[in-house]
């Protein structure tokens, strides 16, 4: 890693690297800067699928189909999606969404809807962002609510 001058130093935390189309929509952006070197952090590219529902890291995925003879041929491993409705209880009410079978144990492992879109780092973007910040709103309301009793 290159040193830098340490008045530039200050303005690169949180920036992207570079706006190339050599890293992808996802560029690396400045995490941290320890005695004057730049540490990256690399972000995994996700795809407008994936961003759309609650996908839990789950991605379209490619390898190859082997035939008898050993031949490859390319071939994509989607995941397992369905659109289910899922209850929250902040909410009261059933929530639609874009699952993976994946996402939906986590859900239950986590103690429930509320629990893994407020945990999960895998809620970045999309239907489950959406309704993050829906429940996010929802605990502010009645935490006001309480305290002004």
């Amino acid at each position: 890693m290159n040193t830098l001058v340490s008045g530039t130093i200050s303005r690169l935390v949180g920036r992207p690297i570079a706006s190339c189309h050599y890293f992808g929509p996802a560029a690396p952006t400045v995490s941290t800067i320890h005695d004057n070197k730049i540490q990256l952090v690399q972000y995994r590219y996700r795809s407008n699928r994936s961003q759309r529902g609650l996908y839990d890291g789950k991605d379209v995925r490619s390898g190859n189909n082997l035939s008898f003879s050993m031949k490859a041929t390319k071939r994509t491993f989607k995941p397992n999606v369905f659109v289910k409705k899922v209850y929250s209880e902040t909410l009261d009410e059933m929530v639609r969404f874009h699952l993976t079978t994946s996402a939906l144990r986590s859900i239950d492992k986590m103690g429930g809807l509320d629990n893994y879109l407020l945990s999960s780092p895998h809620v970045t973007s999309g239907e489950g962002l959406q309704v993050k910040k829906r429940i996010i709103n929802r605990l502010k309301f009645l935490e006001r609510a309480a305290n002004q009793e």
